[in-house]
């Protein structure tokens, strides 16, 4: 079953045998907690050593987070040391209204429980704090992926082919021979009181005929 969204209110108390990152003096210990996207910074336990008090309360919007993240580090000059990390659930809280815990503070070097942490809960649902949930579907979005200029084209010159010479004779013609008419009979004449044409008159000499040129390639 989902729980309802509502405020947490987390009250970071004290905390008992961390461990000691300083060598001379006593460590200035804070918490830096973490639900979710929110976090909130305690003050600097002055001198708190290894048994820091705060007594803080920060308050959280939550929905469906349920589980908190919590830093303890050592405020010095230049850079602040990490003493440990704990984590711990708020799903008691959200379902009775309120808890207390001790979560265990984890070494970072070495991976063993060095103290704990004291916190109180207390769970205030707020359902104007639900999401809303809808039911229709996002728009597909498409990447647009441009397309390269078209290139020219360019096309290579036709390979120069050598032609060879016709052989000789072969776009030359033969003459058509011409045939000779026959004279009209010497009857035809007398009829007319004219004498026939000398012999030969009526023979035609042939035309020379002329052989058609061989085609010559372009460039030659």
């Amino acid at each position: 079953m989902a729980l309802d969204a509502g405020v947490m209110s987390v009250t970071m108390e004290f905390a008992k045998d961390l461990k000691d990152s300083d060598w001379f003096g006593k460590q200035d210990p804070y918490c830096i907690i973490r639900i979710g996207g929110q976090t909130f910074r305690t003050r600097t336990a002055v001198d708190g050593g290894r048994n820091p008090v705060w007594n803080e309360t920060f308050r959280f919007n939550v929905i469906n987070e349920n589980s908190v993240d919590v830093e303890i580090k050592d405020e010095d000059v230049g850079r602040d040391d990490l003493i440990g990390n704990a984590t711990f659930s708020l799903a008691k809280a959200r379902e009775s209204g309120a808890d207390r815990i001790q979560a265990g503070v984890v070494s970072k070097k070495s991976r063993k429980q060095r103290g704990f942490l004291s916190i109180a809960l207390s769970w205030a649902p707020n359902k104007a704090l639900k999401p809303t949930v809808t039911t229709q579907p996002a728009a597909p979005h498409y990447h647009y992926m441009p397309h390269a200029a078209p290139q020219p084209a360019y096309y290579a010159a036709p390979p120069a082919y050598a032609a060879a010479a016709p052989p000789a004779g072969y776009y030359t013609h033969a003459p058509t021979p011409m045939y000779a008419a026959a004279p009209p009979p010497a009857a035809a004449y007398a009829a007319y009181g004219a004498p026939p044409p000398p012999a030969g008159a009526y023979s035609h000499q042939p035309q020379p005929q002329y052989g058609v040129y061989p085609a010559v390639p372009v460039g030659h």
